[in-house]
């Protein structure tokens, strides 16, 4: 028996949100800004000016940079421009084919996976604008400083809790200095600005560290290959996630994760596993930087690599000495590594001190919350010269997060004075006292729903806002001049000391002349 209602097999449109996407409701959109804009206030009184770049980068441009990925085609979102257009030398002269064509091709578009690499192509082509390319060889980098907020894409094909494959950085950065003292800076930065944001002394930490020291220190245990390096250091930057033992053993012949699955090694020798793993446990305790630096000189590492690395920290510690950044704020953690392979120097990692309460009962961190590190040889892949850098990103996102998880989100912004709908005709009464008001600088809406002729409805959609006053006026109000304001927020407030309606609702409402409605309003929510 066929059924009543037959269901098509056909494809149909259903509404829902790419996987790793996620929608922003005013609420989160409220913190994310507050997060923005406290930053930015900071960088800008260090001297950072604010820029952009596009979401879309051509694919060369961006790099192989992302761990773990060889192409620029994974971890990005990536495809070919519809538009053809020439292809070009590194000189940027168009390349041309046997019969002298030019060569032509729909070129690799990427959605940018950080806010680094776009800026080294900012600074490269910003460079190629003003100079010829053999005159760059002869001269000092410009120094450009930029802070830059917006989203960027990775593309994982496996997502785990809380991660997306959109989210949004914050990221500082200094293209065009050596000097060691913008790293320390960088440091001073990050403090700065998460307590601006409203994360107390305490509650955080900034750990610094310089991959040259890491660096130097493999090559006298003979790790002679860059390959090889940015292996173990990969291996190492998962410490926090699978501890020490787990790290030797990868570092080694490999191990089984919880799951069963096997985990191949790198099949290193005990001999450099053993050097490896000692010199991060000798490192696993907080001690003040003077105590890492004396720890590290002990080490006797022979390599002029490390040298120079453990003489950039402590100039970095005399800085930050000298302007009371005591280890409250800045620790020196030579575990500390970061797995992008772009970072040449120092490092640096935000972690979360705080923790909560998940909803099994079950106490949790947050951990790293800002990162970045000296990158002096990316802009070099664009324009074939060094120019060093370094900087800094808050994850957005990830703060966001940890405001919400310890109860330190603010308090839901007020919504707009809500214009009340009782009379259709009286609709451009409405619309005038709404621009009158907004005129005087309050925001505020007048009620569009279809569902008009309910009031409960109306004040429902206005609570739902967190509109702070509800402007009443009928026909008799109207004709008389008079508005009645009802103070919803007043009322949510005192809802519990009264009983009696009526006594209730002369607290909160109030007839008010229509020429006096903004002054008074104004002078309301200023108390």
């Amino acid at each position: 028996m066929a059924n009543k209602k037959q269901v098509e097999n056909k494809r149909g449109v259903v509404a829902r949100k790419v996987k790793g996407f996620r929608d922003i409701d005013p609420s989160l959109n409220q913190l994310k800004w507050k997060i923005i804009n406290a930053a930015s206030e900071v960088y800008k009184k260090y001297g950072f000016e604010h820029w952009d770049t596009p979401i879309l980068e051509y694919a060369d441009c961006l790099g192989k940079y992302l761990p773990d990925d060889d192409t620029v085609d994974k971890g990005v979102y990536s495809f070919k421009n519809p538009e053809i257009e020439p292809v070009l030398r590194s000189d940027g002269s168009e390349l041309r084919d046997e019969d002298a064509h030019v060569v032509m091709e729909n070129q690799h578009l990427s959605m940018r996976y950080d806010l680094t690499s776009p800026l080294a192509r900012r600074y490269a082509e910003g460079l190629l604008e003003k100079y010829q390319r053999h005159m760059l060889t002869q001269m000092k980098p410009p120094l450009f400083r930029r802070y830059q907020f917006g989203p960027v894409y990775r593309y994982e094909i496996k997502l785990s809790p809380g991660r997306f494959r959109e989210f949004w950085q914050l990221d500082f950065d200094n293209v065009g200095t050596n000097d060691v003292a913008a790293d320390a800076e960088v440091c001073m930065i990050l403090s700065d600005a998460l307590e601006a944001i409203g994360l107390p002394r305490k509650s955080y930490v900034v750990k610094v560290n310089n991959r040259k020291i890491l660096t130097g220190y493999l090559k006298d245990l003979g790790v002679a290959d860059d390959l090889t390096e940015q292996n173990i250091i990969r291996v190492i930057d998962k410490m926090d996630k699978i501890g020490l033992e787990k790290v030797a053993l990868e570092l080694g012949a490999g191990r089984t994760d919880e799951s069963g699955a096997e985990i191949k090694g790198l099949g290193l020798d005990e001999k450099l596993v053993s050097g490896v793993t000692n010199f991060i446990g000798g490192f696993s305790t907080q001690k003040t930087r003077q105590e890492v630096l004396a720890d590290l000189k002990k080490l006797e590492i022979q390599n002029e690599t490390a040298q120079e690395g453990i003489k950039e920290m402590e100039k970095i510690d005399t800085i930050l000495s000298a302007l009371d950044f005591d280890e409250e704020r800045v620790i020196f953690d030579p575990s500390l590594v970061r797995g992008l392979a772009y970072y040449t120097g120092p490092v640096y990692e935000v972690e979360s001190l705080q923790s909560y309460i998940d909803s099994k009962g079950v106490e949790r961190r947050i951990g790293s919350i800002c990162g970045g590190g000296r990158y002096d040889g990316l802009v070099e892949n664009l324009l074939g010269i060094k120019v060093p850098a370094t900087g800094a990103s808050i994850g957005v996102d990830r703060l966001a997060e940890l405001l919400m998880l310890t109860n330190q989100a603010p308090q839901q912004k007020d919504g707009p004075v809500f214009i009340a709908y009782f009379d259709e005709a009286l609709m451009p009464h409405y619309q005038k006292v709404a621009r009158d008001l907004r005129t005087a600088g309050i925001e505020t809406e007048v009620y569009y729903g279809m569902d008009k002729k309910k009031m409960k409805k109306q004040m429902a959609y206005a609570d739902d806002k967190n509109c702070p006053f509800v402007v009443l006026i009928g026909s008799n109000e109207a004709e008389a001049g008079i508005a009645t304001v009802k103070n919803l927020k007043l009322g949510k407030e005192i809802a519990d000391n009264y009983t009696d309606k009526k006594e209730w609702m002369e607290q909160v409402q109030k007839e008010v002349p229509i020429a006096e409605l903004a002054s008074y309003l104004n002078e309301q929510m200023k108390g």
